[in-house]
């Protein structure tokens, strides 16, 4: 008898050439290839559940998701076997089987994303990175750091997010950000429990108005406080956000 197994993925991908992760009708998605993938090996239709959703253009250093199916195959050979399959866009670097009540989304810990900014147009980064005008680009990196540690602790995001009939509860606890700059790049960095629709993008633009007109470095918290969504910065594009990673 061959026994059902549930196999947990970490994936990377480039999330260009999607239209984000969630599978959808005449779009191509990540979620769409893996399940290609998975059904050409298993030859039935399997279900993934990824741990969470990315939007169009955002790409992922560190994806995870789940599926069961009955099968012999063995971790390494899924990973052989995915990756002969997929567009090279998308990776599986690792596999393991995990406990029936492991899922993707619901015991995920806390998430991280990154987004950056490249300081200088390169068409090699065009999918990858934000571009800012040259009369934009001289950020306040010390600004924005200040003015970033306001983000960190439980707070109602609703005003840096989209709105949604359906979403009851809008509080997040952020535990951890970074602003960091080198030659080339601005980085930042954000950890926290759950993250709402366009969050991050809504934040990263806030900091880059907060920056540009010499807000307060207390304008977040004075955010958070009015609730008012004029308040925030425009939302950036999506080719500058990546999920690094999902803790379990």
């Amino acid at each position: 008898m061959i026994m059902e197994k549930k196999f947990k993925l970490n994936i990377s991908y480039d999330g260009s050439e999607y239209y984000g992760w969630q599978i959808q009708k005449h779009e191509r998605t990540v979620q769409g290839e893996l399940e290609n993938a998975l059904q050409k090996i298993y030859k039935e239709k399997i279900i993934l559940y990824g741990s969470g959703r990315t939007d169009r253009g955002v790409h992922a250093f560190n994806q995870y998701a789940h599926f069961s199916v009955c099968t012999r195959m063995n971790e390494k050979n899924v990973i052989l076997a995915l990756n002969s399959l997929l567009p090279k866009s998308i990776y599986i670097k690792n596999c393991q089987i995990v406990d029936s009540n492991f899922h993707a989304r619901f015991s995920a810990k806390k998430k991280k994303y990154v987004y950056k900014i490249r300081k200088q147009y390169s068409p090699f980064w065009r999918n990858y990175a934000l571009f800012l005008s040259p009369s934009k680009s001289n950020l306040n990196s010390d600004l924005i750091k200040e003015a970033s540690k306001y983000l960190v602790g439980e707070h109602n995001f609703w005003v840096f997010s989209k709105t949604n009939l359906y979403i009851k509860n809008y509080i997040c606890n952020i535990y951890n950000v970074e602003w960091q700059e080198n030659e080339e790049f601005f980085h930042f960095s954000i950890v926290g429990n759950r993250f709402l629709y366009n969050m991050v993008r809504r934040i990263v633009g806030t900091l880059l108005k907060i920056s540009e007109k010499n807000l307060s470095e207390k304008y977040i918290e004075q955010i958070f406080e009015m609730q008012d969504k004029r308040m925030i910065g425009e939302k950036v594009a999506p080719n500058g956000l990546y999920l690094a990673e999902v803790y379990y």
